[in-house]
């Protein structure tokens, strides 16, 4: 109840007795109110972080994962946490199972729900190996490590043995013996001391995200026996990685004598955009793959075999490019080998989803007009129906009747929840962050919409200083979000916080202009040849918009920050608006023929901004920041990564030193060991210091930490 509704009902009306109880019962109240901090960047470290479900075979506990973080140390420590969802324990306390002071990770359950498999890195380990953890006690026991590492894995259904995932060095893999591991290791020691450090390549792909690629790996599906701890590996024929992240994307059917991987089959050295097949291969060693999806140039991902194993579901793009197409499910049946679309009719783009134990029904994930909400679907498409709209709903996975899921809001970090589809009934699971979060005076958050370019609607978010006043005069801060093909939505995050954002006393606002995703597939296709005309108009009129609805806001006193797609609105709007008072740049898309430097992105360059350097350039450089520069007046911070490979860091430092040539009052930060995103926490912080300065310089407000000195 608010505290002056709460003061009124303590207004005495006969004894002055009366009056004081109530005047210091409301004292009270209010020195709790007072009590309430601003959220700051550092508060954002402690928060713990839940992820990664695993609902046991019998469907009556779930594993998870809980990161926290020490930023003292710089570093972090995830442990694995089991909770039971049995209708007997309604109020079951989740306990923790691992205590190692590391990272525990991706824990699945053996098919008799006794032991728990998970990756760790420990003390006397060089990579990420494979644990086995009995649960009627006992310590984990390290039953497999291999030189590149163990991940992803995922138990065989007689619970004889697992499938995990691994690289290698193709001339030395041999059959995965023991000297051939040792051969590995030797390499890998002799490549990390050798004192020539050149990286050389004629591939395409030669870098992803924060990683060179110029190893020449292979990615391994290995399937590994407990009893006699011999490997046998499932995809010899292996002499590239799968995808250029390296991750691998697979399911085991039911009866264990197949399984199912999203692997690229386009060969080195990637002169055209990935194409993920989905590829059919015997767990027996054979070696043999069958492609399931040869019918599509796009993308097919996230497969999950049926109950009965006679299907694949799964994700399928029909682009091979990043242009805003729509993921959508969709079916194989492995008899026929017919695929088959399940939510083509639906404008919506299927994220993670789980399958009913009867596979009578599916459930799936997908972000809709700034929420990401579940949905159901019979398997032929029929009976679609919406489910549940709570903030967003991630690692949706079925479990009986019921579905667990992680669940988050700007002001809430994500938490498991259960959510049983035979009565409806919702129920909160972890409360990890319930108490900490209290203590925090969050600003209002609030939805709107307005008419954007092309008198389109636009959807936003409106995220308020705490304790706003009417009275008193507001900078406002414009979010620009990345992608481009992204959507912001009731979302907690731990880089750009709306609340972090909001607390040193700005109006702040974060826009799902044109090219974002949750609003149809053609509304995220818009801005194709035309990156930054429709989201420049949809930023413009929101600040029109909220300017007339907030008087106090100072039209002098705007802002506008953005990071990687995000920032190149921020250099689009240098050239191209005076309306802002600064800008805030962070690992900005500033200029194309540096991002041609980026690891695989550039495939799409051709297709979403119209040309190339050698093929109708102009039409490219109509979209480019950089051909505007003559109009850059305004001042702005640049903020860059130099492990950035996703959008290289040169992006920045080519900005900022034509701001400088051009006497435009301009800052460069530059992190040397963070990639696109800042993840460690001092350089977090100290991240969001330079930006709360920074805007204080230019449209004044509090800053909510003082300099860091780490």
């Amino acid at each position: 109840m608010p505290f002056h509704l709460q003061y009124q009902r303590c207004l005495p009306h006969t004894i002055a007795y009366f009056f004081l109880v109530a005047l210091l019962l409301c004292s009270s109240t209010f020195a709790q109110a007072a009590e309430k901090r601003l959220l700051t960047p550092q508060d954002l470290w402690a928060v713990k972080r839940v992820d990664n479900p695993a609902v046991s075979p019998d469907k009556k506990r779930v594993a998870f994962t809980v990161q926290e973080w020490s930023v003292e140390k710089n570093k972090s420590t995830t442990n694995i946490w089991l909770v039971d969802i049995s209708g007997a324990s309604n109020n079951a306390t989740p306990r923790r199972l691992t205590t190692a002071e590391t990272n525990d990770g991706a824990p699945v359950w053996s098919p008799d729900g006794s032991r728990i498999a998970f990756t760790s890195k420990r003390s006397d380990d060089e990579a990420p190996a494979l644990y086995v953890l009995r649960l009627d006690g006992g310590e984990a026991e390290k039953v497999l490590e291999l030189p590149y590492g163990v991940s992803n894995p995922k138990w065989l259904p007689d619970g004889e043995g697992l499938v995990v995932a691994s690289n290698a060095i193709p001339a030395l893999k041999g059959q995965w013996e023991a000297s051939d591991l040792a051969a590995m290791k030797r390499e890998i020691n002799r490549r990390k001391t050798s004192k020539m450090t050149a990286k050389v390549s004629e591939d395409r792909q030669f870098r992803f995200f924060d990683r060179w690629l110029t190893d020449e790996l292979s990615s391994h599906l290995l399937r590994f026996d407990l009893a006699s701890k011999t490997i046998k590996d499932l995809t010899p024929q292996s002499v590239q990685l799968f995808n250029a992240s390296g991750e691998a994307n697979y399911d085991i059917a039911p009866d264990g004598k197949n399984l199912v991987l999203s692997m690229n089959i386009i060969p080195a050295p990637h002169r055209e955009a990935d194409n993920m097949d989905l590829l059919l291969i015997p767990t027996d060693g054979s070696g043999t793959m069958k492609n399931l999806t040869n019918d599509n140039r796009g993308g097919d991902f996230n497969p999950r075999f049926s109950p009965d194993g006679r299907n694949i579901f799964y994700s399928r793009v029909k682009s091979p490019y990043f242009d805003g197409s729509f993921a959508k499910l969709w079916r194989v049946d492995l008899g026929s080998g017919n695929n088959q679309p399940v939510t083509e009719a639906q404008d919506l783009a299927v994220g993670e989803f789980a399958i009913a134990a009867d596979g009578k029904k599916l459930w799936f994930a997908s972000e809709d007009k700034g929420q990401t909400a579940l949905f159901s679907t019979a398997p032929n498409g029929s009976d679609f129906a919406p489910t549940l709209r709570l903030g967003s709903i991630h690692k949706v996975r079925a479990a009986g009747t019921q579905l667990v899921f992680l669940n988050e809001t700007m002001s809430q970090p994500n938490e498991l929840f259960l959510f049983d589809t035979s009565n409806q009934k919702l129920r909160q699971i972890s409360n990890f962050n319930d108490a900490f979060m209290s203590q925090f005076n969050l600003g209002k958050v609030e939805s709107y919409s307005y008419k954007g370019a092309n008198d389109e609607t636009v959807q936003a978010w409106l995220i308020l200083p705490p304790n706003f006043d009417a009275n008193k005069r507001y900078p406002l801060l414009q979010l620009m979000h990345g992608g481009p093909h992204t959507m912001v939505g009731d979302a907690w995050s731990y880089r750009w916080n709306a609340h972090v954002m909001a607390a040193p006393g700005y109006v702040v606002t974060w826009v799902n202009r044109h090219g974002s995703t949750g609003f149809g597939e053609k509304f995220a296709q818009s801005i194709s040849g035309q990156w930054g005309d429709m989201p420049t108009e949809d930023i413009l009129r929101s600040t029109d918009l909220l300017l007339q609805r907030f008087p106090n806001i100072d039209s002098n006193r705007v802002a506008a920050a953005g990071g990687s797609y995000g920032g190149y609105m921020a250099a689009w709007l240098a050239g191209h608006s005076d309306r802002f008072a600064t800008l805030i740049n962070h690992a900005g898309v500033n200029d194309f023929i540096a991002q041609y430097g980026a690891d695989i992105t550039n495939y799409t360059f051709e297709r979403v901004l119209g040309g190339s350097p050698w093929n109708n350039s102009e039409a490219m450089q109509k979209n480019n920041p950089m051909t505007y520069a003559k109009n850059f007046k305004t001042p702005m911070l640049i903020l860059h990564g130099e492990l950035d490979y996703r959008v290289p860091y040169v992006n920045g430092t080519a900005m900022y030193g034509i701001l400088q040539g051009m006497q435009i009052p301009t800052r460069l930060v530059i992190f040397p060991n963070e990639n696109h995103w800042i993840l460690s926490p001092q350089n977090s912080i100290y991240w969001n210091w330079e930006v709360q300065s920074w805007l204080q310089k230019y449209i004044g407000g509090t800053p909510t930490l003082s300099r860091p000195n780490f």
